[in-house]
């Protein structure tokens, strides 16, 4: 009788254990999403502080700062930021704005100076300061946008900066030179005098005395379009093409950044060292994040050819015009940059 008694006692409290496992089983599941969503947030949190891409953001508005509370030398500052490397030393997670999607950080921020330019900071090739900065996600989602704050000692060293990039800045496929030697001179003068033919085969109405000296080597091309039948023999030659497809094929290499190509169609006696060499050719145009871009030839005659080409490094552009020069066989044998870049 006693048995019998205890049965429906034994079920109930069988029937109480089984719903007590099946609501821990219910609990579980739902716990482990939310440690998930905290893992998730602590690691996006961290890449906020810590990733190469907010390293470069919060270079950006260093030199922003220069630039803006001093009035800095803008294209001098902007070629050194691109060529200067941002890092961060020991950085943290301070907090976080849940409601304002806000992350706040802090760390010792260290900008790398390039070799050369340390003689603008008494020979200091690191500026360091320790910083706190902030990371939000922006409204388009297309990342986050950073706020920094306590920069002023890097501020204040970079804000007198006025070293001219030659000599820090890894060198461009040109000659180097600190003016324009005998040779471009002689090459200015070249194009000059066959702009004046151009213009003095033009038939006579189309001729103005006015305009004999504003004739600018760039438009010997264009005045050759308008030349009469008769003169046909002063249109571009299958030398000028071959020589056009030369420079074309050495800038299109450049815009690749295959240093090899480019390199090839130099001198035999450039491709070893300096700006010519494949690994030079490599390290510049293959970095650029704007590629070169070729916008303009002009045959001047005697395998000489004026070029216009675009690129930017970043914060830095070049809008560039140069004289090159070819040898009968087609090589490049000197490239004389006439602004600088």
């Amino acid at each position: 009788m006693q048995s019998t008694t205890n049965f429906p006692r034994r079920a109930g409290l069988t029937l109480l254990l089984a719903i007590a496992l099946a609501a821990c089983g219910k609990i579980k599941p739902n716990a482990e999403p939310e440690a998930d969503r905290e893992r998730v947030e602590a690691k996006r949190q961290k890449a906020a502080c810590t990733s190469p891409g907010a390293y470069r953001r919060l270079k950006d508005l260093l030199f922003d700062q220069v630039i803006e509370q001093y009035k800095g030398h803008k294209a001098n500052l902007d070629t050194l930021a691109d060529y200067s490397s941002a890092r961060m030393e020991d950085p943290v997670v301070e907090g976080s704005d849940p409601l304002l999607d806000i992350t706040r950080c802090k760390g010792r921020f260290i900008l790398d100076i390039p070799p050369g330019a340390e003689r603008a900071f008494a020979g200091d090739r690191r500026l360091q300061a320790d910083v706190r900065y902030t990371a939000q996600a922006a409204a388009d989602g297309s990342g986050f946008v950073y706020q920094l704050s306590q920069a002023e000692p890097l501020v204040t060293r970079l804000a007198g900066f006025n070293l001219d990039s030659g000599g820090y800045r890894p060198p461009p496929a040109i000659d180097e030179q600190s003016a324009l030697g005998n040779e471009t001179v002689a090459e200015g003068r070249l194009a000059e005098q066959n702009s004046k033919l151009a213009l003095a085969q033009l038939p006579a109405s189309a001729r103005n005395q006015n305009n004999v000296h504003q004739v600018q080597p760039d438009r010997v091309e264009a005045r050759k379009a308008v030349l009469p039948p008769e003169n046909e023999q002063l249109r571009s030659r299958p030398a000028d093409e071959a020589g056009e497809a030369a420079v074309r094929a050495f800038y299109n290499a450049l815009s690749a950044g295959d240093g090899a190509a480019a390199s090839a169609r130099v001198i035999a006696e450039k491709r070893r060292t300096g700006a010519f060499s494949p690994q030079a050719i490599s390290r510049f145009y293959g970095a650029l994040p704007d590629p070169i871009r070729l916008t303009k030839i002009v045959p001047l005659g005697r395998g000489a050819y004026r070029v216009r080409y675009r690129y930017s490094a970043g914060r830095s552009h070049c809008d560039g015009s140069a004289l090159v020069s070819l040898t009968d066989s087609g090589f490049i044998r000197s490239i004389k940059a006439l602004n600088g870049c």
